[in-house]
């Protein structure tokens, strides 16, 4: 036990002036709770956006397509905040594999190959062409895509990432192509902080989560959906792997 609450305390002295913003595309009148009794335990506070806003929960309202948007405005109000990780409700974090991690550096899943590609906008769909045009008139560069489920900005780089939100305006550039787009901006890829590149990534999952697409010894694991309460807690005794003081919560 003694050595479980010294993980807990080292943990909090990492991450405990780092702000968590988790959008949740579900309904979360049954899982709000729950996401920050999770990570609260570990991270300075979470922030939670969903379609709906709920104000007993506190869930704020945002929409996926153009999160980053707005971003700035929560960077904002955590002006002494050592940085922001940005989580997709249906990615699993295993905070106690990122300690290594260098909290100045950018972190994305760049070397995730599933979840970060070059696209060419040859023959692609309209799509992908109107999201090109855009990305032309912010900044000369080949778009990528990448699915953005989990990255984090340190505090050296929110000016920047605010000047490229501002640059793109009212222009609808979406979350999967802005994101790339201002890392690369931002700072040169080989730069980043590689912590994310072992995650657990799958493009097309089966319709129900099974713990053998689960491993506690990785960063994070996409995708993973906790629709209730009942998966809540499936989801804490699996995670109680890495951190057994979660069985605590059930």
């Amino acid at each position: 036990m003694n050595n479980e609450i010294g993980n807990l305390i080292r943990w909090r002295k990492s991450f405990g002036n780092v702000v968590l913003i988790m959008y949740c595309s579900g309904p979360v009148e049954r899982t709000a709770l729950e996401w920050r009794l999770l990570y609260g335990r570990i991270f300075r506070t979470v922030v939670i956006l969903s379609e709906q806003k709920n104000a007993d929960l506190v869930v704020e309202e945002g929409h996926l397509d153009f999160i980053y948007k707005q971003l700035p405005n929560i960077f904002s109000r955590f002006t002494s905040a050592e940085g922001f990780l940005f989580l997709q409700g249906n990615t699993i974090l295993n905070y106690w594999n990122l300690l290594q991690a260098d909290m100045s550096k950018l972190w994305i899943t760049n070397k995730v190959s599933k979840s970060w590609s070059t696209v060419s906008t040859n023959g692609n769909s309209d799509w992908f062409s109107k999201q090109a045009d855009m990305v032309k008139k912010v900044i000369s560069m080949m778009p990528y895509a990448c699915s953005s489920d989990v990255f984090y900005i340190p505090r050296r780089f929110i000016a920047d990432f605010t000047d490229l939100v501002n640059l793109v305006d009212n222009l609808e550039i979406h979350h999967k192509v802005a994101i790339p787009m201002f890392f690369l901006s931002m700072d040169s890829p080989q730069n980043y902080d590689p912590v994310l590149s072992r995650m657990i990534y799958e493009e097309n999952p089966s319709s129900t989560n099974s713990t053998t697409s689960y491993s506690d010894k990785v960063p994070a694991v996409h995708p993973w959906n906790v629709p209730s309460e009942q998966e809540f807690i499936k989801l804490i005794r699996i995670m109680a792997a890495g951190d057994p003081l979660l069985l605590e919560l059930v």
